[in-house]
């Protein structure tokens, strides 16, 4: 088995080992014109077994999906599935699972019992040995983890201790001055769960429960005492979970499934009930293992797995060796003998396969190996005995706009591509063939549903490409028409005027081929009553005139060679030179794909691509505290996801009134790797409020509100800056117009005059205080429910000696139920979680809104003076208002806000 131990991390991976890089669809090679990227990421990846069109039966070798370890050549899982027509009785459908024994990377511990349950291999117990007697977890039912199977070195020190998955670690609390003794420590999540002294050449075992079964192997192959540390090497370690990750029991229901059969030696699940294999139908029978039944009039149906683990995974087709013996016929269905290795869209979901469609042509043959040689390919005049070769076929297919008729595609190197317009293509375009021109492209757009295209807004199309109606036009009483313009990035390429139930058709050259029709849209109706005018459109095609592959007969795509290329039947490779399969190798047969070959001397091997797995974000596990907590207290929060490529955490407490109190970003605190990410965080519950009247507002040091400068001006939406002390520092609109500067936030703009000098200047402050003390107001935006909505009360703006009133203080949160509100976005989707509850109970000083009621009462006396009198605040005169802001040009230098 290969290695899979990375150093002294937990990062483990079970089987042959996961590639580092998502491999892209195409590789770079010269003589493409383009250059594809990485593949994008999938929620799943989803592995098929050969189809069947009656009884069925798939193993480890002949399904992708189930478990298979390609070096040891071993992997117990097997479907069977005898069917009366489309109907499977109770207990006809049987997945069974045989354990097998698995060599111990570390080969001096001998074998492990292995059993692999739904694509997964798990520890199913250990023979008797010298290291442990014999103990069958899977006989209890229980299937755990392999996370660690390692040969090499591994050192520890006093300082440094061993670091194994799970949060466990082995500690060196010394060794003996001989270096033949050693102390270790075993500890998980920092406790200490076992000790022992190890003697130099033995091993340290670790077991857990009733049966002493064995979860940690660590051999010692040498120690030595420092001065000031001891030192171990570790040359072989063994782990798997210390609880079962999965407990199965006779009789067990799992979905559609029962447990027939569970002993130390097999699983064996039956189907519970009938099942009807209908036409165009899923049906998921267990885990991630489901039958996929196609839409044909007789039954053909499939198994199909699939894989939600995250990260770049391999997707694989049947395994086959130096004695596989395939049959192989003719396009129409003639035997004409048999090869070595067959994969199709039919046993390698690496081949592009649209079940809906029903497209899907790719076949690799290799026809024999000498040794481990692929000879170059050689006839007997009737058929090819020698050598590799690959082949793919034009199709037609429908376009979603039905009276389009249809249109040419090539389904090659795992993806589909548009190969033209044929003689079924109902389109008024001539016959067009980019295959002929020795290249291939990109649909980007193929849709029937309805959409509406607004007279004077733009109807965006892929590619930068957009559509506008400049005009409705009235040519008779009957039939409206519109006149539209066609435009790529801003730029003007075309104009038409188009009737109701027409096709607008827009060509250009792409690459070699000229006048290449890339848009097609139908306009169904047009609508016009002189306030409305829009069209609608319910068909829309379009090709790329970017995304093009040139290809020639000649062209070396990794070890094969274009041999034809037909625009009528598709593209035929073959290898030109011989390809060796190295013994634990992987050669890049195809762009994109790879041959595995064991690490045996008996050749083994199998064809595959990788995919980047990026399943939606899930949350595992939260803690919201259950106790009340004080107003003004530390509530602690914490939750457990996984998710990789994640973009952004936010955790957001509303009161409750579900008004935001604060809205957190926690996407750089996340502790932990890969897919299982710790979120852990604090609040004070403490809220941001007014210190006029208490008003509550989000956290945030930027605040949205309407000021109203008097009463003969227009409301302004404007955003309010707030300093460290909760003191209004700017005020201004989206056009960037300020209406109110505080000292310090003015001197970050640069002007040449100085605050005072400003404030002094009546139309110098203009520019920069346009608010009117006692005369202007202003209501702030709460965010209620996760919308912007203002709040209830005008505020009056005044100054105190501190500066622009009201200012932000931060008082205990009221009393009363909050609610958490999660969102964990990764690339593929986000995840919203709601209906986090906690409560906030009172203090013994008083409940918050009283705290908020007597802030007034500390505040200066100039403050108070002007609160006492605000119903009768009269605007003062442009001197005395200068006065106020020199004021607080002065008190920002002698440190007298406050808060």
């Amino acid at each position: 088995m290969r290695s899979n131990f990375r150093g002294r991390t937990s990062e483990v991976e079970a089987g042959k080992g996961v590639k580092k890089k998502a491999v892209g669809i195409l590789v770079v090679l010269g003589l493409l014109t383009m250059t594809m990227g990485a593949s994008a990421q999938v929620p799943a990846a989803l592995v098929r077994g050969a189809f069947s069109d009656g009884n069925g039966s798939w193993n480890a070798e002949s399904f992708g999906w189930f478990y298979y370890d390609l070096d040891e050549g071993t992997g117990g899982e097997r479907l069977t599935i005898e069917a009366e027509g489309r109907v499977v009785k109770e207990g006809h459908l049987v997945y069974s699972s045989e354990v097998w024994n698995d060599e111990f990377d570390f080969g001096e511990w001998g074998f492990y019992e292995a059993v692999a349950f739904l694509g997964k291999r798990y520890l199913a117990g250990y023979p008797e040995s010298k290291l442990t007697d014999a103990v069958s977890a899977l006989e209890e039912g229980e299937l755990r983890e392999i996370l660690i199977d390692f040969y090499g070195i591994q050192t520890a020190t006093t300082d440094d201790p061993l670091l194994l998955a799970d949060g466990y670690r082995l500690e060196v609390a010394g060794a003996s001055s001989d270096g033949r003794k050693v102390n270790l420590i075993c500890k998980k999540n920092g406790i200490e769960v076992d000790r022992a002294v190890v003697r130099l050449g033995d091993t340290y075992v670790y077991e857990v429960g009733d049966d002493d079964l064995p979860v940690i192997l660590a051999h010692v192959s040498a120690a030595m005492q420092g001065v000031e540390k001891a030192i171990v090497d570790f040359d072989g370690v063994f782990q798997v979970r210390d609880l079962p990750t999965l407990k199965l029991e006779e009789g067990d229901l799992i979905e559609l499934m029962e447990v027939a059969t569970l002993s130390e030696r097999r699983i064996v699940l039956e189907n519970s009930k009938d099942l009807v294999l209908r036409r165009d139908n899923t049906i998921s029978l267990v885990g991630n293992l489901m039958l996929r039944v196609r839409n044909t009039p007789h039954l053909i149906y499939y198994p199909q797995g699939a894989i939600t683990d995250y990260g770049v995974q391999e997707i694989r087709g049947p395994v086959y060796g130096e004695s596989s013996q395939v049959p192989i016929s003719t396009a129409a269905g003639e035997f004409v003998g048999y090869a070595q290795a067959r994969w199709n869209d039919e046993n390698f979901a690496g081949f592009y396969f649209d079940d809906d469609k029903k497209i899907g042509s790719e076949t690799f043959i290799i026809h024999r190996t000498d040794g481990r040689n692929i000879k170059t390919i050689r006839s007997d005049g009737k058929r090819l005995v020698d050598g590799a070769e690959y082949i793919c076929f034009v199709h037609e297919v429908d376009f979603e706009f039905d009276p389009w008729g249809r249109y040419q595609v090539l389904c090659f190197l795992g993806d589909v591509w548009f190969a033209g317009y044929g003689s079924a293509s109902n389109l008024d375009v001539d016959d067009i063939s980019m295959l002929e021109k020795e290249q291939i492209g990109r649909v980007l757009i193929d849709t029937d549903q309805k959409d509406k295209a607004v007279a004077g807004e733009r109807y965006l199309l892929g590619e930068g490409y957009t559509l506008e109606i400049r005009d409705v036009v009235k040519e008779d009483v009957e039939e409206d028409k519109i006149f539209i313009e066609l435009r790529k990035n801003g730029q003007l390429l075309d104009s038409a005027v188009i009737k109701p139930n027409s096709t607008y058709i827009y060509e250009r050259d792409v690459g070699d081929v000229e006048d290449l029709p890339i848009i097609a849209l139908h306009v169904e109706s047009i609508f016009s009553d002189g306030d409305q005018q829009f069209a609608i459109i319910d068909g829309l095609f379009q090709v790329s005139d970017s995304q093009y592959l040139s290809i020639e007969p000649g062209d070396e795509l990794a070890k094969m060679v274009v041999l034809v290329m037909n625009p009528n039947l598709g593209i035929y490779m073959v290898n030109t030179k011989n390809i060796e399969l190295k013994r634990d190798s992987d050669v890049d047969i195809l762009p994109g794909m790879k041959i595995a070959v064991a690490d045996d001397d008996v050749l083994r091997y199998y064809i595959y691509k990788n995919e980047y797995v990026v399943p939606l974000p899930e949350l595992v596990d939260l803690f919201v505290p259950e106790e009340p907590v004080p107003s003004a207290g530390l509530a602690n929060f914490s939750i457990l996801i996984r998710a990789g490529d994640i973009k952004s955490v936010t955790a957001e407490t509303l009161d409750p009134k579900s008004r935001r109190v604060i809205l957190g970003d926690l996407t750089g605190t996340g502790v932990g790797a890969k897919d299982q990410w710790l979120y852990s965080w604090q609040w004070n519950a403490t809220v941001s409020a007014l210190s006029d009247d208490g008003t509550v507002l989000p956290e945030s040091d930027v605040q949205g509100g309407v000021l109203q400068i008097n009463n003969s001006t227009d409301p302004v939406s404007v955003m309010v800056n707030f300093d460290d002390s909760g003191w209004i520092s700017l005020i201004q609109d989206a056009a960037g117009e300020i209406y109110y500067v505080s000292p310090t936030e003015y001197e970050k703009l640069g002007a040449s005059a100085s605050y005072g000098e400003m404030v002094s200047d009546e139309e110098l402050r203009k520019r920069y205080v346009k608010v009117e003390p006692g005369e202007s107001e202003i209501r702030f935006f709460a965010v209620v429910d996760g919308r912007a909505a203002l709040t209830g009360t005008s505020h009056k703006l005044w100054f105190s000696p501190q500066g622009l009133e009201p200012h932000l203080v931060r008082v205990g949160a009221p009393p009363g139920r909050y609610e958490v509100r999660l969102r964990v976005e990764n690339v593929m989707d986000a995840l919203q979680v709601t209906g986090l509850y906690f409560e906030v109970a009172g203090t013994d000083t008083g409940e918050a809104g009283n705290e908020i009621t007597n802030v007034t009462a500390n505040l200066p006396s100039q403050e108070r003076q002007n609160e006492t009198h605000e119903g009768r605040r009269s605007s003062p005169s442009s001197g005395a208002l200068a006065a106020l802001l020199a004021l607080g040009f002065a008190a920002s230098f002698a440190g007298g806000r406050r808060r």
